[in-house]
C-alpha cells in the first residue's frame, strides 16, 4: 500500500515459537506486502511439521531458543500452552478452562540454542514461548539490541512457575535500549464463576496476557540510516497500523533523503479507516 517506500535489503523476521496454532496476521501482512525473509523456531516436532516449508523465503528449525542446553518441553493438553516451564495451577485454576488446558500430557527432550548463536540478522523479532521470554532475552541481548522491533507475549501475573513478570521482562528490554510502544493484543479473563455475556472465556478487567510491541527510543531512531528507517516504517505500517508514528518516521526519512514522501503517505492515510485498540 505504501509502495513508494521500499527497503534496500529484505526485512529479516525471526519467529520464536512458530507453531501455527495461533494466527500471526501481523507477520503475514508484512511478509506478503514487503520484501521480507523469515526464520522460525519450533521445538515441538508435531507443530513443526505443520509449518509451511515450501516458501524459499522462509526457513524453520526444529529446536528451541534458550540457554543452549537440552530442555524438557512440557506438552500441554492445549498445545498452545506447551512450555519449557510448568503451568502454575494455583493461579490458573481461578479461570475458566485452564485447569484442563494446562494438564501436561507429554514431556519431550529438545535441544536449544542461544539467540546470540543464530547467524541471521534480525530486524523484527517475535517471541511467543509461554513464560520463557526472559531466558531468551538473557541469552540473546547482543542479537536483540540490534533489532528494530520486538513483539512478545508476556503476563502481568505469571502463568507458569518461574516465569518472570511483564514488568521485569520489559525492564530487560529497556536495558537494551527499547521502549514499550503499544499492545498488539490485550487478553483479559474473568475469575470463576463469573461469566461475561454468556462467554466463559471473556474477561472484564483482569489482565491475563499482553502482546507487547517495543521499539528503540526516538533519539536512537533519529540516528538510523535510511534503510533501517524504511524497514521500521514498513513494519509499523503493515504489522501494527501505528499510523501516527509512521507519519513521524516518514517526515524523518524525508529530511534524510530530501524527498516528499509525506504527501504521498498522508494521501493514502486519508483513505484508511483508523481504529483505537484499547
Amino acid at each position: 500500500m505504501i509502495n513508494f517506500i521500499k527497503s534496500e535489503t529484505p526485512i529479516q523476521i525471526c519467529d520464536i515459537g512458530a507453531s501455527p496454532i495461533d494466527k500471526t496476521d501481523f507477520i503475514d501482512e508484512l511478509f506478503i506486502n514487503t520484501n521480507s525473509k523469515l526464520i522460525g523456531f519450533e521445538p515441538n516436532n508435531d507443530e513443526f511439521q505443520k509449518l509451511d516449508k515450501n516458501n524459499p523465503k522462509k526457513k524453520y528449525y526444529n529446536f528451541g531458543i534458550g540457554d543452549g542446553t537440552e530442555k524438557t518441553l512440557n506438552v500441554c493438553k492445549a498445545v498452545g500452552m506447551s512450555s519449557f516451564l510448568k503451568p502454575d495451577l494455583d493461579y490458573l485454576k481461578n479461570f475458566h478452562g485452564f485447569e484442563e488446558w494446562s494438564k501436561i500430557i507429554n514431556k519431550i527432550k529438545v535441544k536449544t540454542k542461544k539467540l546470540t548463536d543464530i547467524k541471521d540478522k534480525i530486524d523484527f523479532l517475535k517471541i511467543d514461548v509461554q513464560g520463557y521470554e526472559s531466558e531468551i532475552i538473557n541469552n540473546g541481548g547482543d542479537k536483540i539490541k540490534n533489532c528494530l522491533v520486538v513483539q512478545l507475549e508476556t503476563s502481568p501475573t505469571p502463568l507458569y512457575k518461574d516465569e518472570k513478570t511483564f514488568a521485569s521482562t520489559i525492564i530487560q528490554l529497556e536495558k537494551l535500549g527499547f521502549s514499550l510502544h503499544m499492545f498488539n493484543r490485550v487478553n483479559t479473563r474473568s475469575f470463576k464463576p463469573t461469566v461475561i455475556s454468556k462467554n466463559p472465556y471473556m474477561g472484564l478487567h483482569h489482565l491475563f496476557q499482553l502482546d507487547c510491541v517495543l521499539i528503540k527510543n526516538l533519539k536512537m531512531i533519529e540516528s538510523y540510516n535510511t534503510n533501517n528507517l524504511k524497514k521500521l516504517i514498513l513494519i509499523l505500517f503493515h504489522s501494527f497500523k501505528s499510523y501516527d508514528l509512521v507519519d513521524y518516521l516518514v517526515r524523518l526519512l524525508d529530511k534524510k533523503t530530501n524527498e516528499k514522501n509525506i504527501d504521498k503517505f498522508r494521501k493514502i492515510l486519508s483513505k484508511i479507516k483508523k481504529e483505537k485498540k484499547y
